[in-house]
């Protein structure tokens, strides 16, 4: 059955829900917005097209690129524009980026039952609360979020037992692994030396998905024995470290693909050069062939 996971886009601006909203947007025809301002938080994460932010106490129009995310807190006026492209540098017959974006509301409400099990959900408020509205995420994290916020969605579509709980979960699951991913990237840690070796390889793995990772690499990068790294993995896994790279590979081109990106840059993207092998992959893990999975499981532009 085809899940219809993106959401036609209104102008309405007020929360129906008590605890929160999640859209994903993908319009070629930009309606208008005119500054505004909401009495929840709003988290906006862009993933394409040609758009800029105007935000009141901001001077400068910021111009927005993929893998930005934007906290919004209650009373703060803003509102997306259409970028103007110079026309001396434009390609006539190039057809017009779709303006595609995640948007996730949150009501007081639900952040202070979160803020309650822990305050790590609060970092991004707090930087949002001094005026740090604007974030950015590299793609292998960014495509990382998008994951989550597609899991969220269709959570949203179904009438499963357990929705309510799971939607509870999911949501507080998509702000905190944001929350992570952005203070991580602004705030570098150095891991101790007795942190566990498995933790500190799979974490690198999940980091560098889109980059060149062999066994070889891994163990460079981390000073350990290549033999420690395939007992380790066999083990504690059960699979080889190529194939656990393969598996998360994959994972992030159905993502990807999920999310609007064309297959054949899914896949490169992902380091997949060869298409037959990914295809023969692809089909081996989820069943079905890449463009069989899309036509299912995609999100219509």
């Amino acid at each position: 059955m085809r899940r219809e996971l993106r959401s036609d886009f209104t102008t309405r601006q007020t929360m129906l829900s008590d605890l929160f909203e999640l859209y994903y947007y993908s319009d070629t025809v930009i309606k208008p917005v005119e500054m505004h301002s909401h009495d929840y938080y709003e988290f906006y994460l862009f993933l394409e097209g040609d758009i800029d932010m105007q935000i009141e106490n901001v001077a400068d129009t910021i111009k927005l690129t993929p893998g930005d995310i934007v906290v919004f807190p209650p009373g703060l006026f803003h509102h997306a524009i259409k970028r103007v492209i110079d026309k001396n540098h434009a390609v006539d017959d190039q057809a017009p980026k779709p303006y595609r974006r995640f948007v996730f509301w949150i009501s007081d409400m639900y952040l202070k039952e979160l803020f309650d099990i822990s305050s790590d959900y609060s970092y991004l408020i707090d930087e949002a609360d001094k005026g740090r509205y604007v974030h950015h995420l590299e793609n292998a994290l960014f495509y990382q979020v998008q994951s989550r916020a597609i899991t969220v969605l269709e959570e949203i579509s179904t009438v499963h037992y357990g929705h309510d709980a799971f939607l509870r979960i999911y949501s507080s699951e998509l702000l905190l692994t944001l929350t992570r991913y952005v203070y991580e990237s602004e705030n570098k840690i150095s891991v101790p030396e007795n942190t566990d070796m498995m933790g500190r390889l799979i974490t690198y793995i999940d980091e560098h998905l889109t980059d060149t990772l062999s066994l070889d690499v891994l163990a460079e990068k981390l000073y350990v024995s290549k033999s420690y790294i395939v007992h380790e993995f066999k083990n504690r896994l059960g699979l080889s470290v190529h194939q656990y790279i393969v598996k998360k590979r994959l994972a992030g081109c159905r993502d990807l693909m999920l999310g609007g990106t064309p297959i054949s840059e899914a896949y490169i993207t992902y380091g997949f050069n060869d298409y037959s092998n990914f295809y023969k992959a692809f089909r081996k893990e989820y069943g079905y062939s890449p463009r069989e999975y899309v036509d299912i499981h995609t999100m219509p532009e």
